[in-house]
């Protein structure tokens, strides 16, 4: 989140900031009405990945740890070899990535910076 951050601040244009300083603008008001909504974009691809990230590793730390979640489900139908309940989990597993996926690009289109 951080990279996609900074690489966002490095694309806005130097004439925006040019502009602020000739109109005498606040720093607030160049944080709220240029660099925000310019950054923004890129904060909300960042989360995306960020969150897609965590999806896994949540999965993957519930395997190890045991006890509750689906990805203790999936190892436990592992070591019982019910391939039926692996599979379903599975779905599961991409079901819920696909709905964060979907929700957050909902939030970045409303995000949108045109």
């Amino acid at each position: 989140m951080i990279i996609n951050t900074a690489v966002g601040v490095r694309q806005i244009p130097v004439d925006y900031l040019n502009v602020a300083k000739v109109l005498n603008l606040s720093e607030w008001k160049v944080i709220t009405k240029i660099l925000f909504p310019a950054v923004l974009p890129y904060m909300l691809t960042g989360v995306r990945l960020s969150v897609g990230v965590a999806w896994l590793v949540i999965v993957a730390a519930e395997m190890l740890t045991g006890g509750v979640g689906v990805g203790f489900w999936v190892w436990d139908e592992w070591n019982n070899l019910n391939v039926a309940h692996i599979i379903i989990a599975i779905f599961v597993i991409g079901i819920v990535g696909l709905l964060l996926e979907a929700f957050l690009m909902l939030l970045a289109k409303r995000f949108e910076y045109q």
